[in-house]
Parts: C-alpha cells; structure tokens; sequence
C-alpha cells in the first residue's frame, strides 16, 4: 500500500469542484396532522448551523404537509416521506417493514403517491396517505418508479421492524440504500443493521450503506451522511446519492479505481484503488484520539492505516482481480462500544464492485 502521486491526483481530478456536506437522511417534524416529530421546521433552521449540518431530510409521516409549511426551506430541506408496508408474500417471520422515499422536489414525490392507488393519497396540502401492503413484485415496481423518478429509495431500520433469518427478505433491489448507522454510530441497533448488511453484501446484493438518526425531537449528529457535491443545493445532492457515492457516517471517504467511483462496478483488470479520507465532522473529532481506515474486500481486510484527522490522507493499492469488491471504514480507536470492544467505526464507504462477480 503506498500514496501515489499521479493516482492521487486521478481522484481529485473525479471529485474536481466538489465540497464536502453533512447531513442527517432520515429525521422528522412537528408540522401537524399525522406527523409525530416534535421538532418544528424553525428549530431544525435554528439548530442545523450550530450542529455544522448542511441539510436534512425531513420524511414526515402519511401526509405532505411539512413541504408545504411556511416554515420550509428547499435549500435546507430534502422532500420526501416515510411509509410502512407488510410484504404480503415474504418468509419473514415478521413481513412488515418501513421505507423512506427521497426525492429532489415535492412534485416527484406526489407523483408516485398518485401513480400507485394504493396510497389513496388526497393530494392537495395535506396531501393525507395511507400506508398499503404490497406483493414483493409490487413493491419493487414502487421502488422501480421512484428512481425513474430521480428518488432515492432506503429501508431503514431493517432489524428493528422486520424479523427473519433469512437477510433476503429484507433486499428489493439492487442500488438502493439501507440503513446501517441507526440512531448513532454505537447502538445494538447499528450492530444488528451492520451485520445485516454484512450478509447482503456476502449474498453478492449490491446495496449502499446508508445513515439516519431517525431524529423525531431536536436535531442531532449521532448518524450524519457524508457527501461531496458541486453546491450546497439539494438538487444536486442526488447523482451521487443515487450512485451511492457518498459516506455512511461523519468521515468523507472518496474511493476511485479507474474512472468509477465508489458505488459504481467496473473491472478490476489492471487497475489500482485510490482512496482519500477526511474531513471529519466535529462530532467525532477528538483531541489526542488515534484513528485509523480499513480496506475490505469481500473475503478479508487488505489493509489498516493510521489517519491523521486534520488532513485529508491518500493511499493507493493494487487490487486483486478475483476480488469481488473493495469498501473502507474509519474507526476510532479511543472510544468504545456499547461492549468492551475498544473503538469503534465512525464512517463506511460503499463499496467498488467488480463486473461480472457473483459469490
């Protein structure tokens, strides 16, 4: 493992006029009607600044409301809702499960609910819904929609609302997220969510880790996303959420092999992996604390490396063809986890895979 210049520069000329932003993908708000937050919109525009948080998706149950309130900021505020549904033909011993649905404006999102019946969605300001069942087939027809939408599609916290065994019943589709850091980065519930996605990933699935702190009181840093986009708009935040380009924690974490960036495929003939990480987010930047990154592939870690968190640190490293992927996590090593494991993982990167590769 060495830093390479010219490789370094590759990766800055893929990320060329790009700025890092924080922000939570799964909160909600006091608007009213059906929604259960306890936070109004005003206090999540008073709090964001001092919390250095960039934007956040306010995901309001059963209705539309919150986009519509006076209160609504489009620079700060990603659209979108989080329903729940039974999947009326899954094995799981519990089928019942939730779903989060972000979009770049509310029209996108009103759309879809008026495209499935299902919702029986009012429409108007209220916009009220109901929360259907659906077949696995139909479900991923929903899926399907909201990213021909330009959506961006998560099931978040997968273990603490389904129950199975089998980590199947809880994948849709391919290039969609699911929520592995949950509440913070150091619950049992992000233990469970993490080993979940472990499992997917063994399985060959090709799912992007993702954060949310769930937040229904006041806003927090506890499971920020990580992205770097051209500007701070919400608009351009999706090509790269929806290419899963982006870090599931409080850590930038840029990865490129060749001219594919993390979250992408391609093929590995050939090509060395260079990965940048930095830009750590006060809430997990510690005064004397060790970090360190881990390269992963689907059968073992490649490699560990110390991070200095006041810079940004680049390495390069020849990949394994037969490999089936490549991802990275920063771990602190001064702070411990809900057990007596001593540190824990503050960000995950998606994952490379290669083209072609099945387990």
């Amino acid at each position: 493992m060495n830093d390479d210049v010219k490789e370094r520069d590759a990766l800055e000329r893929a990320y060329a006029g790009r700025i890092v932003l924080f922000g939570e993908l799964h909160d909600h708000s006091y608007s009213g009607g059906t929604s259960d937050g306890k936070c109004s919109l005003d206090m999540w525009k008073k709090e964001m600044p001092v919390l250095k948080m960039d934007f956040a998706a306010i995901l309001d149950h059963r209705q539309v409301r919150h986009m519509y309130l006076d209160e609504w900021d489009d620079s700060l505020f990603v659209c979108g809702t989080e329903p729940g549904t039974s999947i009326t033909d899954s094995g799981a011993e519990v089928p019942n499960l939730h779903y989060n649905m972000l979009f770049p404006n509310r029209g996108a999102l009103e759309t879809i609910l008026s495209a499935f019946p299902e919702f029986e969605f009012a429409g108007g300001r209220e916009g009220h819904f109901t929360y259907p069942r659906f077949t696995t087939e139909r479900f991923g027809q929903l899926i399907d929609a909201v990213r021909a939408h330009g959506g961006f599609f998560v099931i978040p916290h997968p273990k603490q609302i389904m129950a199975s065994q089998n980590p199947l019943d809880y994948w849709f589709r391919d290039f969609t997220g699911i929520e592995v850091f949950y509440m913070d980065l150091n619950t049992k519930e992000t233990e469970q969510n993490y080993e979940l996605w472990m499992q997917l990933l063994a399985k060959g699935k090709r799912v992007w880790a993702c954060a949310g702190g769930d937040l229904h009181n006041h806003p927090g840093t506890g499971a920020l996303t990580t992205l770097y986009a051209r500007k701070r708009c919400i608009p351009s935040f999706f090509p790269y959420l929806r290419a899963g380009d982006f870090s599931c924690g409080n850590v930038g974490i840029r990865m490129l092999m060749g001219q594919t960036r993390m979250g992408g495929v391609c093929s590995y003939d050939d090509q060395r992996l260079v990965l940048a990480v930095g830009d750590f987010h006060d809430s997990v930047l510690y005064e004397n604390h060790h970090y360190h990154v881990e390269l992963w592939n689907d059968r073992e870690m490649v490699f560990r490396a110390p991070l200095d968190p006041l810079r940004m640190n680049y390495f390069a490293v020849d990949t394994d063809p037969s490999a089936g992927f490549y991802r990275a996590e920063v771990w602190d090593e001064d702070r411990r986890y809900r057990t007596d494991t001593v540190g824990y993982r503050i960000a995950i990167g998606n994952p490379i895979w290669r083209k072609g590769w099945k387990p």
